[in-house]
Formats: structure tokens, sequence, C-alpha cells
């Protein structure tokens, strides 16, 4: 298994678990149930559907990086 892989489930359960307990602590139980089951399907078809698996990551936008590096020096020299 790629590190890509390891760290996107790793990131993957901490979310949803930290999600389903948020939902748990608001008594939606179905919401709670809901997300558990979408990570369970999610987990176990990880290895056939790589497509799946590429829609699902999020990329920082390279304009939003360059905007902030901007906004970062221009901080800088006041």
């Amino acid at each position: 298994m790629s590190n890509f892989l390891k760290r996107r489930i790793d990131v993957a359960t901490c979310w949803a678990t930290n999600r389903i307990s948020f939902m748990d602590t608001q008594e939606k139980y179905e919401d709670s149930y809901a997300i558990a089951e979408e990570f369970r399907e999610w987990i176990l078809h990880i290895g056939e559907e790589n497509q799946n698996l590429r829609n699902s990551v999020l990329n920082f936008p390279n304009g939003l990086k360059e905007l902030l590096d901007q906004k970062m020096n221009e901080k800088l020299i006041e």
C-alpha cells in the first residue's frame, strides 16, 4: 500500500470517527449511522476503484496559494 493511500485512510478514519462521535453527542443517530455506513462502503472498496479515491482528495488551488504568498509578503514588508 502506498504512503499516499495510507495517509488518505488515516485522514478519512479520523474525520469519520470524529464526525460520528459529534453526531452521537447531538443525538443525530440516523446521520451518525449514515456516515458509518458510507465510510464502511468506502473502506471496503478502497482498493477496487482508485478513481473514487482520486475524486475524494482535495487539492490546494494553485491560484489561492499564490494569493496567500503575496499577502504574506505584503504583511512582512509592513
